[in-house]
């Protein structure tokens, strides 16, 4: 995360009392580790790998793996910022420790770096916290960013502000860019070519969903031959829209029910009061209730979407029929499902395109069009098969990132080991 030095002290002290837990012991232990204390125990020299949240959990867990699959000696340490991230990090013995990040005020980050002792920072996208570059250069503890993404709008505002994005950015020992698009930004606000290596999206090397569908659709009571359409990671204002198109899609299949995952927890409520006043009989996963005579199967659960988007036959990805920039558009890719994404896909461009070049995934460009791509792909079976046949040779020809973070890691990890004085 980049922000603006200026308002350091304004959005630290925001963040301070949005996040501040009270209450129960494990809320007392977040508070606490927010300040830096009582923070787990790990050996010294442990690889510090640190993502926002529940997505860069998912591939913290993957990196860790193949780290300690290659180096089953070298301590891991995991961080998230928000407690639903928190949730979704490995436990030991997959890493050593997991934490929440401290705050990033100086003498947080001091009595951070003094407990943790790493031996490197790893950054899962582009997760840039001033002050906890700054201890880490002050100690001479290499970072390194891999699957790093820099949405194409940031770039002029960083550029704008280059005296405090510049130095953080050439203070990185190794940037793994996500694709060649995110490599050329990097390099054009300053980081040296040397320092930049396009290692590909860590996303295509996460692991598929263990859960068949079969499995999944006997969880909820719901038939085999039933319809289902997802929606996953919806934004604000979004859910109406998919709600039109859902309607829109039962005029042709009637029994067709839709699984729609809200992006952020404290929208759920207000989502599943949206679609009952349209007359949609509303489940919710939560309350473990069977879905069979529901319209809406609403995900109120955190960490599921990945698994869950088995259940359909298509799957739309939010954040991009509104001006959000899009999210995740391989998870459905990866659960064997048809993926359809709106105009806004700014977040994830390459991604978008690639997948709509190789037939994989579908532009629709308004809740019109996706009820009618929700109809079509429910009612025409070998297209569904046609495209996720070609979903899966799209994940296949692009797999191979894991092992190239792997392989910058511990690069530089061993280079930065042998350069210091014995």
């Amino acid at each position: 995360m980049l922000y603006n030095a200026a308002l350091l002290p304004v959005r630290a002290a925001s963040v301070v009392f949005s996040i501040w837990p009270r209450g129960s012991p494990e809320a007392t232990l977040e508070r606490d580790q927010r300040l830096g204390r009582h923070l787990p125990e790990v050996r010294p020299g442990a690889i510090w790998i640190h993502g926002a949240s529940v997505g860069e959990a998912r591939l913290i867990s993957a990196l860790a793996r193949e780290i300690r699959r290659r180096r089953p000696a070298q301590p891991l340490a995991a961080s998230t910022v928000t407690a639903t991230g928190r949730a979704q990090l490995p436990s030991p013995p997959a890493v050593d420790a997991a934490f929440f990040l401290p705050l990033d005020f100086p003498a947080v980050q001091r009595r951070a770096f003094d407990v943790m002792a790493p031996s490197m920072i790893v950054l899962v996208e582009t997760e840039l916290w001033p002050n906890l570059l700054a201890e880490a250069e002050r100690r001479r503890v290499p970072v390194v960013v891999v699957n790093g993404r820099l949405a194409p709008e940031r770039v002029g505002r960083y550029r704008r502000l280059s005296g405090l994005y510049g130095p953080l950015l050439r203070g990185l020992h190794a940037i793994g860019a996500a694709g060649s698009d995110e490599a050329s930004r990097f390099v054009a606000l300053g980081v040296s070519d040397e320092a930049v290596r396009v290692i590909g999206n860590l996303k295509f090397d996460l692991p598929a969903p263990i859960e068949k569908a079969a499995d999944l659709r006997a969880r909820f009571g719901l038939a085999a031959d039933r319809p289902v359409v997802a929606a996953g990671s919806t934004a604000n204002g979004e859910d109406r829209l998919v709600l039109d198109a859902f309607a829109a899609a039962r005029r042709e299949v009637p029994n067709l029910l839709l699984l729609l995952a809200p992006r952020h927890p404290e929208r759920f409520a207000s989502v599943a009061g949206e679609a009952e006043r349209r007359g949609f009989v509303v489940s919710r996963a939560s309350r473990g209730a069977a879905a069979k005579d529901a319209d809406v199967l609403l995900l109120d659960t955190i960490g599921q979407l990945a698994a869950l988007y088995a259940l359909a036959g298509s799957a739309f990805v939010g954040g991009s029929l509104v001006p959000v920039g899009g999210h995740n558009l391989l998870e459905p890719i990866a659960a064997g499902v048809p993926v359809l994404f709106g105009p806004h896909t700014e977040h994830v461009a390459e991604i978008a395109a690639a997948l709509e070049q190789s037939g994989a995934g579908l532009r629709v460009g308004s809740a019109e069009a996706l009820g009618r791509s929700f109809a079509d792909l429910a009612l025409h079976p070998d297209e569904r098969a046609r495209r996720v046949a070609l979903g899966g040779q799209f994940v296949d020809a692009n797999r191979g990132a894991l092992d190239r973070a792997a392989d910058l890691v511990l690069d530089v990890l061993d280079r930065a080991r042998s350069d210091r004085p014995a």
